[in-house]
Formats: C-alpha cells, structure tokens, sequence
C-alpha cells in the first residue's frame, strides 16, 4: 500500500500559499471599541445628508455627471461604510432603521457604470434613506466597499479638514470639521477588515494595527473638536498623520513620497 504522505504535504503547502495570495485574514481583526467613542452618530449622519446631497448634485444632469464618476464612486463606498456604522452604532440616530436599505442602495450606486446607473442608483439611495424598514440585522463590519476609492477619498476629506481647522474657522466650522474626522474614523475602521495589500501575517497584523491607530487619532480630533479645545485637536492631527505615514511606509511608499513633497 502507498503512502500518501508524499502528496499530502504538497497540497496542504499549496492550499496555505493560495490563503495568503491578495492578502491573507490570518486572524480576525480585533473588535473595534464602541463607535460612539470615535464618531458620533450625529456627526456621522449629517456627513450621510451632504454625502446624499453632493450626489444628487453630481448626477442632476449628463453634462455634470461627466467627468466626476470618480466622485460618485469614492462617494458612494465611503456611504457604505456611513450606512454600515450608523446601523451598527451604539447610539440611536436617524438613519438606524434605514441603514440596511441604505447599506445595500450604496453598494449598488458604487457598481454603476454610466449615467444612466448613476443616477437611478441616486435616487434609490436617498429613497432608501427615509426608508423604515424595522429592526437591523445582518450588517456587521468587514470587507464590503472598495478599500482603494477609500483611499482615494481620504487624503481630500483631510485637506478639507485641516484647512477648516486653522486660526477662527476652527470655531466657526465646527460641524463641519466634526463630521469630516467621523467620516476617517469610520473609514479606518472600515478599511480594517481588508487585507488585500497585507503579504504574510506580520503585515496582516500591521494593517490591523495601522487602521486602528488611524481610527483612534481621527476619534480624537473628533473629540478635540466637540471640546473646542484647539491645542488637543491639533496633537491628534499630528498623530492622524503620523497613523497615515507609518501605513504608508509598509504599504504604499509612493503616497509617502507625495506626502513628505507637499511638507
């Protein structure tokens, strides 16, 4: 009788190469804290409102849709992610009971195509919106919008946020600057559960890591904000920055590069 050790020990080599192919989930990501300790739920619904709005906007004609697909694109995975923690969040909000709908309208907005997709996708997200459809079930946090419009988007909401966080406009657009750190926040803990650019379990952990500490310092610039307390906000600047460059440094050396130029 053969032994059949020759073999098996090749495919269960094979099979362990073939998990870590695009990024291996060697562990699950830790459990994120409760959300309302790193974007409140009003904050994170105002930012689905303009979101919603912007959109609307976007796609109100062909002319302003050309051009701007890329917008609705990242728009549309960032509202997943909106819609995915404000259904999942510890605090009530308005969008609770709708988040499922709105969850699932997102997703599909952020597969359209042309302008025709575009806009019918639109008009069903800010249906599903004011949709109650009853209790929340089945959201729960893991790899569910395209991590790399997320990226994209990213660097623009931060702009938009540190440019509002200078001198007296730090008091006056409060709301504002509030709603743009839940949006990161949320982004990160989002962006947690997909491994893809993570080659081996070291990085794995590392991209763990990485998007946890992004989420916790864009909490707390959330938390100076609310506080109005514009020394601390700026210290959780430094380190939303430092959260950015230390992932960078591992996973996308070019996006460092464009960042220490622009210093």
């Amino acid at each position: 009788m053969k032994s059949t050790t020759a073999w098996i020990l090749p495919v269960v080599v094979i099979v362990a190469l073939v998990s870590f192919a695009g990024g291996a989930d060697v562990a699950a990501p830790p459990a994120p804290p409760k959300i309302s300790t790193f974007a409140p739920a009003g904050d994170l619904a105002s930012q689905v409102k303009a979101y919603i709005d912007d959109l609307g906007q976007t796609v109100a004609t062909e002319n302003e849709y050309k051009g701007n697909e890329g917008k609705v694109t990242k728009q549309s995975n960032t509202l997943i992610l909106l819609a995915l923690a404000l259904g999942l969040h510890d605090s009530d909000n308005a969008y609770k009971a709708a988040a499922p709908a709105l969850f699932k309208a997102a997703q599909k907005l952020a597969a359209a195509k042309d302008y025709a997709s575009a806009r019918a996708g639109v008009a069903a997200v800010k249906a599903a919106a004011e949709a109650k459809p009853g209790a929340v079930s089945g959201l729960k946090w893991e790899k569910v919008a395209a991590l790399e419009q997320l990226m994209k988007l990213v660097p623009l909401v931060n702009t938009k946020m540190k440019r509002h966080l200078k001198g007296s406009r730090f008091a006056k657009s409060a709301k504002e600057t509030a709603g743009y750190s839940a949006v990161l926040a949320v982004i990160a803990q989002g962006a947690m559960a997909d491994t893809s650019k993570a080659k081996g379990e070291d990085q794995v952990k590392q991209w763990y890591k990485f998007s946890g500490d992004m989420r916790d310092a864009a909490g707390e610039v959330n938390a100076g904000i609310h506080a109005q307390d514009q020394a601390a906000t700026a210290k959780a600047m430094t380190k939303l920055a430092q959260s950015c460059d230390d992932c960078h440094e591992v996973f996308n050396k070019d996006a460092l590069k464009a960042t220490k130029e622009e210093k």
